[in-house]
């Protein structure tokens, strides 16, 4: 009797599992996979700026006035120059010629830049004209321009406000050479607006 008691409560008693089993094992993986795995963090990178175009750049402006331009660019600075037909005012010789500063993208490729520089306006003879007698205007012009950039090409738009400093007061032959002339008595402000393409050679 005593000892088919003892044999009943061995058989009732818990077996401890044995880690090496089969079971044992499934078990421990089922419960390794059951476990969240670790947080991963994904940080979005912004684009990089795109690096401002360099050395010599031609091109052409339309507007007031036009004219064939040439800029040497080294980095954010700018010297441009620009020889061209006349303005509004009328037929003659155009030049200026402007130092710019990029001082702010606001996108990757949409450069600002503002600046200032000269401007000489000759206005041709005009026969039998009240101003016939050719007149030459020396002014200061401030410029701001927005540019597009397309690898070599850029495209832009300029506008430059300024004021005349010199003009030419000679009116007519017949008036002499130091008569009042009608482009004398003009207030000396211009504004001049342009759009234009440029070709770097190099960057």
């Amino acid at each position: 009797m005593k000892r088919a008691a003892i044999a009943a409560l061995l058989a009732a008693a818990p077996v401890a599992a044995d880690p090496t089993t089969p079971s044992s094992l499934a078990g421990a993986a089922a419960g390794a996979s059951a476990a969240p795995a670790p947080a991963t963090t994904v940080t979005a990178r912004a684009a990089p700026a795109e690096a401002p175009q360099r050395g010599l750049a031609l091109g052409i402006e339309l507007g007031e006035p036009t004219s064939a331009t040439a800029g040497w660019f080294a980095g954010k600075l700018a010297v441009l120059g620009a020889v061209g037909t006349g303005t509004l005012e009328g037929m003659g010789l155009q030049l200026h010629a402007d130092v710019q500063l990029e001082i702010l993208r606001l996108a990757p490729n949409l450069p600002l830049r503002v600046g200032g520089g000269v401007r000489v306006y000759h206005h041709g003879y005009h026969p039998a004209s009240i101003d016939e007698v050719p007149d030459t205007h020396l002014g200061l012009r401030g410029s701001a321009a927005l540019a597009l950039e397309r690898g070599p090409l850029q495209l832009y738009a300029e506008l430059a406000p300024g004021v005349d400093v010199l003009r030419s007061s000679s009116c007519s032959l017949a008036s002499g050479a130091r008569s009042v002339c009608p482009h004398a008595q003009e207030l000396p402000v211009f504004v001049q607006f342009t759009v234009g393409a440029r070709w770097f050679l190099s960057r």
